[in-house]
């Protein structure tokens, strides 16, 4: 059995921020490889290695953000018909690197389950869209580009001087309406300038009350940027202020010698699902420790740190994660500098 089931690689190989792309991750299942049947340890190994491909990615580890996330998709499910006083959005934020792209596209791939058991199978449906905020959202032009991006609009009339067509906002909004769209995901809401903040929260608020349609907010910053987006500045003090828009905080998984079960829960599915000849369940638990000195909690050099480290264990043929090989590692926190040696 392959390490992934229901999307093909063609599918994960494209952006989130396209259809395929995202129906590809949206459907990816990742099973862990029977070990009994793969190679046995110091076999060579080739970039295609089951193993290997496996453990470059993994399934996604249930952090408590991640735990919210369920109860938020299915708040803005039930939020999502029709109501007088508009659908209702909400803002993921946090530190970055702690996870929360994985959590708001979490929160979209739950409320499309909802969705399903809802209603009526039907292949012309859309009821998310995934866009990366623009760059330079200058005019409503630029705005526009990243949903027709996503829905797969030509937007572009010469394809060497880059020049764009008219603005696709009508396309869009037509596809919306007819496809049944209920929810927008917007990740890296924070690389908004205080200068293009009213242009581009007038457009989403357009395509809100428009589109009947609900916006989750991702990124560092993002509460205080959708509360001040309407008067076109950022807030002078981060986290300031009160009430506004609905907030699923992502932070670093905490650990101490009184505050470690929620540390000890992540690192013990990651122990679970390695697929190493020479790991015995509980081994990575005992360096839950050092994984935490060596990343701070944090989900995304955590994940990076495990995976990699497994795969470096397959191809030396050491079939176990120890400190000395996650130390050898570039990714995560160094007490020194780990290319000063070079």
């Amino acid at each position: 059995m392959t390490f992934s089931e229901a999307a093909g690689d063609s599918g994960l190989s494209l952006p989130a921020t396209t259809r395929d792309g995202w129906q590809a991750m949206r459907d990816r299942v990742v099973h862990r490889p029977n070990l009994a049947a793969c190679p046995p340890a110091g076999s060579p190994v080739g970039p295609d290695d089951l193993r290997i491909r496996y453990h470059a990615t993994m399934r996604t580890v249930q952090t408590p953000a991640l735990k919210k996330a369920v109860a938020a998709a299915r708040r803005l499910w039930l939020a999502s018909s029709p109501r007088s006083e508009g659908p209702m959005h909400l803002a993921i934020d946090g530190p970055g690197e702690t996870g929360m792209t994985t959590v708001l596209r979490q929160i979209g791939r739950i409320f499309e389950g909802i969705l399903r058991d809802q209603l009526p199978p039907s292949s012309k449906r859309i009821p998310v869209i995934h866009i990366n905020t623009p760059l330079a959202p200058g005019s409503k032009l630029d705005m526009s580009i990243p949903f027709a991006e996503f829905l797969g609009h030509k937007h572009t009339k010469d394809p060497e001087s880059g020049q764009r067509s008219t603005d696709m906002t009508g396309p869009i909004c037509h596809v919306m309406k007819t496809c049944g769209t209920r929810l927008v995901l917007v990740d890296g809401i924070d690389r908004l300038e205080n200068s293009e903040l009213k242009t581009a929260f007038d457009y989403f608020g357009y395509l809100a009350a428009e589109c009947n349609v609900s916006f989750v907010y991702c990124g560092p910053g993002s509460r205080e940027i959708v509360n001040e987006a309407r008067r076109g500045k950022r807030p002078v003090t981060p986290g300031g202020g009160s009430g506004g828009v609905p907030t699923l905080a992502v932070n670093p998984v905490p650990y101490s010698s009184d505050d470690y079960e929620l540390f000890h829960e992540v690192v013990k599915t990651f122990d679970e699902d390695l697929c190493l000849h020479q790991h015995t369940p509980g081994d990575l638990l005992k360096l839950a420790a050092h994984l935490h000195r060596r990343t701070g909690g944090y989900m995304k050099p955590l994940s990076y740190l495990v995976c990699q480290t497994a795969q470096e264990a397959i191809e030396t043929g050491i079939e176990k994660i120890t400190g000395e090989l996650l130390d050898s590692q570039l990714v995560g926190i160094f007490d020194e500098d780990p290319l000063a040696s070079f």
